[in-house]
Order: structure tokens, then C-alpha cells, then sequence
């Protein structure tokens, strides 16, 4: 296949319009997109990290993200119980020791010793994840005591 730069553009425009909707996620739903930046918020307001590991050319990320996270419900419940962050697997900057098998993933991390404690691979329809984030919740509390 020869690459012309009508090709090229197409892709490019392609790959600025998934960065712009990721972006714009954030920014409606209040997550942070620094890992640098959410860690020093969760040290300081004593709350588990939540990541939501995405890349760009993911559906189920888009499917994950507008037919559970944006519920009001499951929003109010990150919001009170977890920093969220949304990175990039593939390009932003994050510990190593975090890096998930697969995406989406919600990774649920203890700020001081930034490790793991809870972890939801794939897409989960609403009722299933909501009572995932409660487990995550629960866990993440007793992983902070």
C-alpha cells in the first residue's frame, strides 16, 4: 500500500479528533491527566488513586467511558472515594510497576506506597462495575489503615 499524504492528513485529523475527545472527557468529568499531578493530590487529600488506562484507538474505552463513567452515579462515587486520572497507556508517564495488561483498565492504587489494590480489566456494564468500584472502594479503605 503506497502512502500518500492524503492518507497521511486523514490519520493525523483521525488521531487529533481521539486526543480531543479524551481531552475533553477530562476536563467534564474532573479527571486529572498527570499521574505526577493526581499522586501528589491523593497524598495530600488522603484518597486512593483511580487510573483509567485508555488509548486512543480503544471502542471499549469510549463505550466504557460514556455508557458507566459518565453516570452520575458511578461519578459521584469516584469523585468522593478516589482521585481519577486518565492516562494513556501507551504515552503518558506513570510508574512502570502499574502498567496494565490491557484497556481499559481502572486501577485502583494506594498513594504512599503507590501500589496496587484493586484492579478492573475490560469494559463492565454498568450494574457490574458499579458494584466493582464499591469492592474498590472497600478495598482501597482497608489497604489505607
Amino acid at each position: 500500500m503506497k502512502v500518500t499524504p492524503l492518507f497521511i492528513s486523514l490519520f493525523l485529523l483521525l488521531s487529533l479528533s481521539a486526543w480531543a475527545a479524551e481531552d475533553e472527557f477530562s476536563t467534564e468529568f474532573g479527571y486529572l491527566s498527570s499521574y505526577k499531578e493526581a499522586h501528589a493530590k491523593a497524598l495530600e487529600t488522603k484518597k486512593p488513586l483511580m487510573i483509567l488506562f485508555v488509548t486512543t484507538s480503544c471502542p471499549w474505552c469510549q463505550k466504557l467511558k460514556h455508557q458507566v463513567l459518565k453516570k452520575e452515579e458511578v461519578n459521584a462515587l469516584i469523585h468522593n472515594a478516589f482521585i481519577p486520572v486518565m492516562l494513556d497507556k501507551e504515552t503518558e508517564e506513570f510508574p512502570k510497576s502499574l502498567m496494565p495488561f490491557a484497556v481499559p483498565t481502572l486501577t485502583f492504587v494506594e498513594p504512599k506506597e503507590e501500589k496496587k489494590v484493586f484492579q478492573i480489566i475490560g469494559y463492565k456494564p454498568f450494574d457490574e462495575a458499579l458494584g466493582l468500584l464499591k469492592q474498590a472502594k472497600v478495598k482501597a479503605k482497608e489497604e489505607s489503615l
